[in-house]
């Protein structure tokens, strides 16, 4: 059926808005769009006024369309400008001084409780100075010491708190997950660490009342999930049920992540689409009633919005609960509503709220997925139609697989660098599965207060989940369960995004020159990857990493990587390094002991005792005072790696090498790195700090 872009107005307004929210997020301008978005403004209601006077011209629609489009540019522009923090005057970062600070905080995020502390996102309402409290506005994350009293606190207590403010650090490994950027999409750009005796509890209503009860009952239910049910399986409940994801395990979400199936543990729009299916079956009101069916509907919106509250009004929950809401609005007034554009609305309002969510990779994803099933699945559903009811809904289910699948596919590579490769067979298993999960869920939090009832609902609901987790990790462990490793540019996942469109349109309507389309598109794309392989094959690079307190130091040549002084384990690599090895297309590493001497990468590394010859680079690694040759001839070398046990101070090493410089790896204390500092600044030698500068990258 051909859509008319009558039926998809929304479609025509989120375009350039969302435009314009992505331009201030990576080309700020400042005032240049304000005025632009008034001229607009002006210049379209002085047309409007012009068609009305003297009537509209056919040849001259677009002026209207142009304008109008120049105004919703600048409108998300001005909007994302206007939410960014540190644009405001009483942003805590123009506040606050280089010591410690008195702050009144609000706690908006559940307490999370840590090893050694417990973790909560943090209003900062005010600033106190010489007495006085000055208002102020910003988020950051508090670290509060453990113990009895910070174990106790809840969403909207309010603290008196006195530390010391720090900027999130950005990554220092080239390709390292952006932490600081990744906050700074939630309006958080700062962190603090608050011992015990630091901070007091103020009060308990420094946030909206909803909101508070919303949380702080959502707390209570995961609690009580976790009293009725043991192990791995409360997490996951606690996930399913409630979105609350803060206790689930690093492994429980990888094997979720590599058997395909990770958006059962999101509460998104599958779990919107099964409550609202419960609800639309439950609650019917009878005919005799005389709005007995505008009482549903209220009664069904009402129920579905408290449902996104109490799971912690998360963006993809938002995006599901407001289709929704159109769906049934529309429904009940008998109005055609088109998917995409009830799409298109859900994603206009979220950007009106929160302009920041569209650099949020669940927002992104999200809406792709749903935007998949809309175009993709019909079209492929109609390929087969199996008399069978089994098979029919079995290919149902892979349907709506393959069709999130496919619209997620480029942006699952750009940000997880992995393809699960069983998703159809995990779903099918899964995804019914989930629906009796969550009916009964619900069931246990209704029966919670019936001991027996209780505890048998809850006995079930845990010999669910184990089935699922069972399920979850069979699949994860099978042979190549996931494609790891996959490296692609934004460049690249553009040309995978239009490569998608054209094939689609191609079998939709069997266009000649859309084939031809997809066929260049797919040549650009191996053109630029087989350029990649070609420049991976030749690359030869030293890299000290910034690993906390340990040294790092990879030598690349071509597809291949040796680490030799290093001692670090599968995590540091997972969570420093992996990324970068995998956009240099390295396939894998080789460790080595110091005690080894050895030549590889077909004669360009050689290692002898601490010293290492990569290709034109000659380098000591100095691990100890032993390490210092003693002799009168100094040896020549490129660089030198210096780690924290080395004890002596550095006119020894100017003494015993010539080099050009000096690189202090991550496993140096504070103390040293000051001194050694000093002494090179003195001696004037050039030197690298790896803590304070980032990881050091030199091609050799």
């Amino acid at each position: 059926m051909r859509v008319k872009l009558s039926q998809i107005p929304f479609v025509r307004i989120l375009l350039p808005f969302a435009t314009g929210i992505i331009a201030e997020l990576y080309s700020p301008a400042h005032s240049l769009f304000f005025y632009a978005g008034i001229v607009s403004l002006l210049l379209l209601f002085l047309w409007n006024w012009r068609d009305k006077v003297k009537g509209a011209s056919f040849p001259l629609r677009w002026v209207n369309g142009a304008l109008t489009a120049i105004f919703l540019f600048s409108s998300g522009y001005c909007l994302t400008l206007l939410r960014t923090p540190s644009e405001s005057k009483i942003y805590v970062g123009n506040m606050h001084g280089e010591g410690r600070d008195s702050m009144l905080v609000t706690l908006v995020s559940i307490p999370q409780e840590k090893q050694r502390t417990v973790k909560a996102t943090g209003e900062i309402t005010g600033i106190i100075k010489n007495g006085k409290i000055t208002k102020s506005t910003g988020r950051a994350l508090f670290y509060l010491q453990k113990d009895s009293a910070s174990g106790k606190l809840n969403y909207g207590d309010e603290l008196l708190v006195c530390s010391q403010l720090k900027e999130i650090e950005p990554p220092s490994n080239p390709d390292e997950f952006d932490y600081k950027s990744y906050l700074q999409t939630q309006g958080i750009n700062y962190e603090c660490y608050v011992p015990s005796y630091y901070y007091s509890l103020a009060g308990y209503e420094g946030s909206d009342a909803l909101l508070r009860f919303a949380n702080n009952s959502r707390k209570k239910l995961s609690d009580l999930l976790h009293e009725k049910i043991s192990g791995n399986e409360a997490d996951i409940a606690s996930a399913i049920l409630l979105g609350y994801r803060e206790d689930l395990s690093r492994s429980v979400v990888q094997s979720f992540v590599d058997s395909g199936v990770v958006h059962v543990i999101c509460v998104a729009g599958l779990h919107v689409g099964i409550i609202f299916l419960l609800l639309s079956y439950i609650i019917v009101f009878p005919a005799k009633f005389k709005h007995g069916k505008l009482m549903s509907v209220l009664l069904i919106l009402t129920l579905l919005w408290l449902y996104a509250l109490f799971t912690g009004l998360a963006t993809p929950v938002l995006r599901a609960t407001i289709m929704f809401s159109f769906f049934t609005i529309g429904k009940h007034f008998r109005k055609y509503t088109n998917t995409v554009n009830t799409l298109a609305a859900s994603a206009f309002i979220m950007l009106l709220f929160n302009p920041f969510s569209i650099a949020d990779s669940g927002f992104q994803l999200s809406y792709l997925a749903v935007l998949g099933i809309v175009l993709i699945y019909k079209p492929l559903l109609s390929i087969f139609n199996p008399a069978n009811v089994i098979v029919r809904k079995i290919w149902e289910l892979v349907s709506v697989s393959i069709s999130a699948q496919v619209a997620v596919f480029p942006l699952s590579l750009l940000y997880f660098h992995q393809f699960p490769n069983y998703f159809i067979i995990t779903n099918i298993l899964v995804v019914p599965l989930l629906s009796i999960i969550i009916f009964t869920g619900v069931f246990f939090f209704l029966v919670s207060w019936m001991g027996p009832l209780a505890n048998a609902v809850g006995w079930m609901l845990q010999k669910l989940l184990l089935f699922m987790n069972s399920i979850v990790s069979g699949v994860s462990h099978l042979p190549y369960s996931a494609a790891k490793g996959i490296s692609i540019s934004p460049i690249k996942a553009i040309l995978l995004f239009m490569l998608i469109v054209f094939v689609c349109l191609y079998f939709s309507s069997r266009r000649k020159y859309l084939f031809i389309s997809a066929l260049s598109i797919l040549t650009i794309f191996l053109t630029i990857r087989t350029g990649e392989k070609i420049i991976h094959s030749r690359q030869q690079i030293m890299a000290v990493y910034n690993i906390s307190g340990k040294s790092a130091v990879s030598f690349i040549s071509g597809e291949h990587s040796l680490m030799p002084f290093s001692k670090i384990d599968s995590n540091d690599v997972a969570m420093h390094i992996q990324y970068n090895w995998w956009k240099l297309g390295v396939k894998d590493n080789f460790n080595i002991h110091s005690d080894t001497d050895a030549i590889l990468f077909s004669g360009r590394l050689m290692i002898q005792k601490q010293f290492v010859q990569f290709n034109n680079c000659r380098v000591a690694f100095i691990k100890q005072n032993a390490d210092v040759p003693t002799v009168s001839n100094k040896v020549n070398l490129h660089c030198i790696v210096v780690s924290g046990s080395y004890g002596m101070d550095i006119l020894s090493l100017k003494n015993a090498f010539n080099f050009d410089t000096i690189i202090f790896d991550s496993s140096v204390p504070e103390y040293k790195l000051k001194k050694w500092e000093v002494e090179c600044k003195e001696l004037d030698l050039h030197y690298y700090n790896v803590k304070v500068q980032g990881a050091y990258i030199e091609n050799c």
